[in-house]
């Protein structure tokens, strides 16, 4: 017996998974790319792992860091108004390039992390496409210990702090903004290369002041881009997961009282053949040799008008079903139970088997539902 699905009662939902994956400088060596002012006129195409530098720091520039990436909305942009800022370019960058087979549709924001094994320092995905560090750093504007200013630049502009005392041997500097004090713990200050780092970002009150960061990660092109960096990236362990869209296809399969309730038991239906025809199967090496069968044609299936059994002393067909079915504890009368579910398209092809845990009887005085999802 087949029976028609109305459209109301397939359903098709969409969720994403996530896998997490690691790698190092060995699955996707670091590319070093440079602008032509940045090296001398001989060097301009040198090839960096078989890529040449220049060209494709220049591509990269090109397509992210320039109008045409804030037009075409290339990478997360978290505000237009903020895109230069955002998207500081350097002459020199340094890339990591991962496979799609890798990512998926896109890199899950904020599950980055890289990790610079050479100098211990665990750079992070900020969620918004910057990388960040594991310390955060500031850069120092001006440092005035005798009164007591410390001005930073935040994106460019100038954020002053006023530092009322700091302690050398914990590294708790107190500072204040407007009217807000705050601690703060110092981890250095690198005068030489004008940065400050601290444990934590800068809250004051609920002014948080935003960290220094290093490059920006590009979720749905799998590729991370170093911008801000003061020495070479050469051995790394990366770790983050990969993005894929699962659809989930929902059947609700709906067998009514009467319904899928013919048994298939040959002693309690009578079978009409139509014909039969014989059939080559196809040889499987190491397994059988090419055979013919004989392929039975049926007609039609319908059940037995009566049909006689024994349950302990009792004696009874098809029509007793109503007066003893709720003493039938073991499955008289031939009640089928159901254990596989085979779907159907338009033209009548089978396009899924759906297989129960456990075979659940099918009365056939009751409604019974299914409910069958597959993905794909």
């Amino acid at each position: 017996m087949l029976k028609s699905i109305p459209k109301s009662n397939i359903s098709r939902r969409s969720f994403k998974v996530y896998k997490r994956f690691t790698a190092d400088q060995s699955d996707y060596p670091v590319i070093k790319a440079y602008s032509e002012s940045g090296i001398f006129d001989s060097e301009t195409f040198t090839k960096d792992e078989g890529v040449y530098v220049h060209l494709i720091y220049k591509s990269i520039q090109k397509k992210y860091y320039t109008d045409n990436g804030l037009l075409n909305n290339y990478g997360t942009i978290p505000a237009d108004s903020n895109f230069v800022a955002d998207r500081e370019f350097g002459n020199t960058i340094y890339i990591i390039k991962i496979n799609q087979s890798k990512f998926g549709e896109k890199i899950k924001p904020g599950s980055l992390s890289i990790t610079d094994t050479d100098k211990n320092v665990t750079y992070f995905d900020s969620g918004a496409g910057r990388i960040i560090s594991s310390s955060p750093s500031y850069v120092i504007t001006s440092l005035d210990i005798e009164n007591q200013t410390l001005i930073l630049s935040i994106d460019g502009s100038p954020i002053t702090l006023t530092v009322t005392s700091i302690d050398l041997q914990t590294g708790a500097a107190v500072l204040t903004y407007g009217s807000s004090t705050d601690t703060e713990y110092l981890v250095s200050i690198d005068f030489e290369n004008g940065l400050v780092i601290f444990t934590a970002e800068i809250t004051i009150g609920n002014f948080r002041v935003n960290r220094q960061d290093y490059g920006n990660i590009f979720y749905s092109d799998g590729l991370i881009v170093f911008t801000e960096l003061e020495d070479d990236i050469d051995n790394y362990e990366i770790e983050y997961r990969a993005t894929q869209t699962i659809h989930e296809t929902e059947i609700l399969l709906e067998a009514n009282s009467g319904e899928f309730n013919f048994s298939q038991n040959p002693s309690a239906v009578n079978v009409t053949l139509s014909g039969s025809y014989d059939f080559t199967t196809t040889a499987i090496t190491n397994v059988s040799p090419a055979k013919t069968v004989k392929i039975k044609e049926v007609l039609d299936i319908s059940q037995r008008t009566s049909y006689s059994g024994s349950y302990g002393s009792t004696t009874g067909s098809w029509d007793d079903y109503d007066n003893y079915k709720l003493t039938d504890p073991t499955g008289s009368y031939l009640a089928p139970f159901v254990s596989t579910i085979g779907i159907y398209d338009n033209d009548g092809d089978m396009v899924a088997i759906a297989k129960l845990p456990q075979p659940i009887k099918n009365l056939s005085d009751y409604d019974v539902n299914f409910i069958v999802r597959f993905d794909t």
